[in-house]
């Protein structure tokens, strides 16, 4: 399922979110008070030491686009429930949240066309990192028809919980990292400004950590 947008020109991420509702509420309300278009999250909302029926509660009130992460299939398929922090439970409420959730969203930037997912493209599971190179990163699974695809000029995606501004031939990877309370933080795009900003989430406060250039993609060779 492919769910589509219009043009966005500013627009706050959430990475993995694993149940955090406590960061999650901190960090919508950042988004809004700098001024975003739409937030959006990566998915993995589920399995976290934090409260599930909240956090769905939030993003459903502050209307946060979402895609499906493999945490959510996981728990609907009731598989790999030895992780983490596993949620064995939860509403009906949340489970018709997860079950409406798309695999992929696009819109429009400024810049071009953009890809919400959680892995890469619709592999929920396929990796891809900073150090990520020759033999294995001809491997990741969709990468290449990504960057063939002229509809699409950036992805912003997550999974890794890695932080990420990465440009490839054809297409420009944005990882949002991730709020889980090990590492917990969040991004703001601006198409316009043409930056990425990176926020921590330290003792409850948010911490501007960073903030990159947002680059064209590579040529196509």
């Amino acid at each position: 399922m492919v769910t589509e947008l219009g043009e966005l020109r500013r627009v706050g991420v959430l990475g993995d979110v694993h149940a955090e509702d406590v960061a999650v509420e901190t960090a919508i309300a950042d988004l809004h008070a700098r001024g975003v278009d739409a937030v959006l999250c990566v998915g993995d909302i589920a399995d976290g030491k934090g409260d599930l029926e909240r956090t769905v509660a939030l993003l459903k009130e502050h209307r946060v686009v979402s895609v499906l992460g493999n945490h959510e299939r996981w728990f609907l398929d009731g598989t790999m429930r030895g992780v983490p922090d596993a949620h064995l439970h939860a509403s009906e409420e949340v489970k018709d949240y997860f079950r409406g959730l798309p695999r992929t969203v696009r819109f429009q930037s400024p810049l071009g066309g953009v890809l919400l997912c959680h892995g890469v493209g619709d592999d929920d599971m396929a990796e891809l990192r900073s150090d990520t190179r020759g033999y294995a990163l001809q491997s990741v699974n969709g990468l290449r028809e990504l960057w063939l695809d002229p509809e699409i000029s950036f992805m912003i995606a997550g999974h890794t919980h890695e932080r990420m501004v990465r440009a490839f031939p054809g297409l420009v990877v944005i990882n949002a990292g991730t709020v889980r309370r090990e590492a917990p933080g969040f991004i703001r795009i601006d198409f316009d400004a043409r930056t990425v900003e990176q926020m921590d989430l330290v003792d409850g406060r948010v911490v501007e950590a960073e903030t990159l250039p947002l680059p064209d993609p590579l040529p196509l060779q």
